[in-house]
């Protein structure tokens, strides 16, 4: 049973936003949508491969840094097919790329796996808190795009108006008292193994982030990491160029809308179907940026499938060498 849901919950996540993505306007016309789509331009979307090639493969020497402290050393082109073989393995079942990844390494590499898995945790610990320091530095740069928006919301619900000053220290006001409540009901809420299991996440993701000082080349990773995330956001800000619509859009809406769609990246659903990345980023021109919804979802579909072409032909090809490769070493 574990087995079926395992299978069936992601599909029924990624099945419930793609419906919720393409008929929650009435007006939506499938055709309509498809005569738009081929407005498309090309150039900025061979541009966003570009852009993710460069990711990934930094992605990759970022990975190899992990494991010169652990006495291995593997290269960069072992650890690239690795990480491309992981993205590909991820289109299917979610999450799978990273036992993909290190499957292919450990072939390649004769690196044990739970070493392997080990590094992928600390970096993705890594990544998740460079995720949130964006996170809160994107809803800063549009801070003022957010509280029009929720001064709209309340005006069109007949809700009392507050200005933006009001807003933002009513936030601060609840993140400190919600923080305060937990320290203050930290020793019974110890005693709840699911309270536990997140502190112990927690834990994880300090202690992946602490390995950082633990590495030969510390700065060589915090510049790979820069990298990485300057070419996400680059591969979305170039995305907002593919249709004339959005080209009025500019750096600091790409940051926020990088942010939004990597919540929905996150979710655990097989990458080829998506879903999630759709409803949220076309929702977000919409709501945030007044773009027509027919059109907002076909630029949030466009961002996403061209990717994930593209990780399907590439990927296939990096994981077919290296089990070529890994034939050949067996052999």
């Amino acid at each position: 049973m574990k087995k079926i849901l395992s299978f069936a919950l992601p599909i029924g996540i990624a099945a419930f936003f793609l419906w919720f993505t393409y008929s929650r306007d009435s007006s939506f016309n499938p055709r309509q949508m498809w005569n738009d789509a081929q407005n498309a331009h090309l150039i900025p979307i061979f541009l966003t491969l570009v852009t993710s090639m460069v990711a990934h493969f930094t992605r990759a020497l970022r990975w190899n840094l992990l494991f010169q402290p652990l006495g291995y050393s593997p290269s960069s082109t072992n650890s690239f097919l690795a990480v491309m073989s992981g993205y590909f393995g991820s289109l299917i079942i979610p999450r799978a790329g990273e036992v993909t990844r290190c499957t292919a390494l450990l072939t390649s590499e004769n690196i044990p796996l739970q070493t392997s898995l080990g590094s992928v945790i600390a970096e993705r610990g890594i990544d998740l808190v460079v995720f949130g320091l964006l996170t809160l530095a994107a809803f800063g740069l549009e801070y003022n795009t957010l509280t029009n928006f929720i001064s709209d919301f309340q005006a069109q619900n007949g809700m009392v108006e507050s200005s933006g000053s009001n807003t933002k220290w009513m936030l601060i006001g609840s993140a400190l008292i919600f923080c305060l409540i937990l320290f203050l009901i930290r020793k019974p809420l110890l005693k709840f193994p699911l309270v536990v299991k997140i502190f112990d996440f927690a834990k994880g993701l300090l202690d992946g982030l602490l390995s950082v000082t633990k590495l030969q080349r510390p700065v060589s990773f915090v510049f790979f990491t820069i990298i990485i995330w300057t070419c996400y956001l680059l591969t979305t800000y170039i995305s907002l160029s593919i249709f004339d619509f959005t080209t009025d859009l500019g750096l600091k809406a790409a940051f926020l809308l990088l942010i939004i769609g990597s919540f929905g990246i996150i979710l655990p659903v097989p990458s080829a179907v998506g879903g999630p990345f759709q409803a949220f980023v076309s929702a977000a021109l919409v709501l945030l940026y007044l773009k027509d919804n027919n059109l907002s979802i076909i630029a949030a579909s466009t961002m996403y499938y061209s990717q994930q072409i593209f990780t399907l032909v590439i990927g296939g090809i990096c994981y077919l060498v290296s089990v070529v490769l890994a034939n050949k070493k067996i052999a």
